[in-house]
């Protein structure tokens, strides 16, 4: 290649000699950049994913097309191309995209991967069962969701296993090769981790309901192979506002943070059912266990000087499936969460009375709790105030 300026370089030439001098000298970088820029081409970065990372002011981003590329290349099929094909309209596919978070893709842009437009395809084809109200509802619940787990997911890679990288390796470009080995054989593990886990959480919500539904046709609201249970769950108190304030990082710190103590506080008959995201859904034999753990994880956490956390608990009987636990009295342990204030335990009044001698319990009447017909009659209380009964 003869020597000239930056336009006598091919983009999508080998990596070589050449075409890195060329790029350096049009991107204007200093040295140090330069020699990044040598290594992204050496991984089979592209120079124009090279010129989009450096426009965004993080040249060394370019490190993560490589992996993303190949999935954008399978993106084919249009929004006319599936109506054409008997799926959604093109206006419909554009509102889909829209409540899905994404951009409206134009009538002719390939925007769809061939399974993606397939599903929009089924999608157009069903409208009776699943008329446009349903669909892109579902849309903007799977859109929002989704937001969350990807930022929570890229936070998490670049701020443990990115600096980690970069820590050992000495600096940037010392980690370029680490940090595209481990994107690579990180991403691809997040297709089938959330597929399975939405087929449980749609399996396990149909079975709640199912259940529920069963006890209301059943003569004394019991099924058989119900046991006696008492139920509780915690839950960080305005963790959502706390994260958008804090950022992630701190956001994880109080997450492990409540799960060492809920650990801690157990006792001998608790048992964590299931982590529900920023709380905690846990079993115990009587409402004495339980009552005494909530109120130790509620006293922990606030001597922490840490976020706030809310508990409820309930005693009844409910069916075990697979370690879980299904029917009305776990649906009235869960809503009675929302009306627990912060550093406070709410309980129906069969826990109350099963522990007055355990908590100072201060009835709060008979209130209208989410998801349950009937008006509720709720006791409150809280750790004794301390030094620490002010939280962040």
């Amino acid at each position: 290649m003869r020597d000239g300026g930056p336009m006598d370089a091919d983009p999508d030439q080998e990596p070589g000699s050449a075409s890195r001098e060329a790029l350096i000298r049009e991107l204007g970088v200093p040295d140090e950049l330069g020699e990044v820029i040598g290594t992204l081409l050496e991984l089979g970065v592209t120079p124009d994913a090279i010129r989009r990372a450096h426009a965004t002011g993080r040249l060394e981003d370019a490190i993560f097309e490589p992996v993303l590329g190949p999935v954008r290349a399978e993106r084919t099929v249009s929004p006319r191309e599936i109506e054409a094909d008997g799926g959604l309209q093109v206006a419909e596919t554009q509102l889909m995209a829209l409540n899905f978070g994404l951009p409206a893709p134009e009538p002719d842009e390939p925007f769809f991967t061939p399974e993606e437009a397939w599903a929009l395809k089924r999608v157009g084809q069903l409208r009776e069962l699943w008329p446009p109200e349903v669909y892109l509802q579902i849309a903007r619940v799977y859109g929002q969701a989704l937001a969350r787990v990807a930022e929570a997911e890229v936070h998490a890679f670049r701020n443990r296993v990115e600096a980690r990288l970069k820590a050992e390796s000495g600096g940037t470009l010392g980690a370029l090769p680490a940090v595209h080995e481990a994107f690579g054989e990180l991403l691809p593990l997040a297709d089938p981790l959330l597929l399975g886990v939405h087929r449980r959480r749609v399996e396990h919500e149909i079975a709640q309901a199912a259940v529920r539904e069963a006890e209301r046709q059943s003569p004394a609201g019991v099924l058989p192979g119900a046991v006696e249970v008492t139920l509780a769950f915690c839950d960080l108190k305005d963790f959502t506002a706390y994260a958008e304030t804090h950022g992630d990082a701190a956001a994880v710190e109080v997450i492990e943070g409540l799960a060492t103590v809920i650990t801690s506080q157990l006792g001998e008959h608790g048992h964590v059912v299931k982590a529900l995201g920023d709380g905690y859904m846990l079993s115990f034999r009587e409402p004495a266990d339980a009552v005494s753990a909530c109120l130790g994880v509620i006293e922990r956490m606030r001597s922490m000087d840490t976020l706030g956390i809310h508990a409820s608990v309930h005693h009844g009987v409910a069916l075990v499936r697979e370690g879980d636990y299904f029917g009305r009295t776990v649906n009235l342990a869960a809503r009675l969460l929302g009306v627990a204030g912060q550093n406070e335990l709410v309980a129906t009044a069969t826990v109350a009375r099963a522990t007055e001698g355990l908590a100072d319990w201060t009835h709060g009447g008979s209130q209208r709790v989410r998801g349950v017909s009937d008006p509720v009659d709720i006791y409150r209380t809280s750790p004794p105030s301390g030094p620490a009964s002010e939280t962040a």
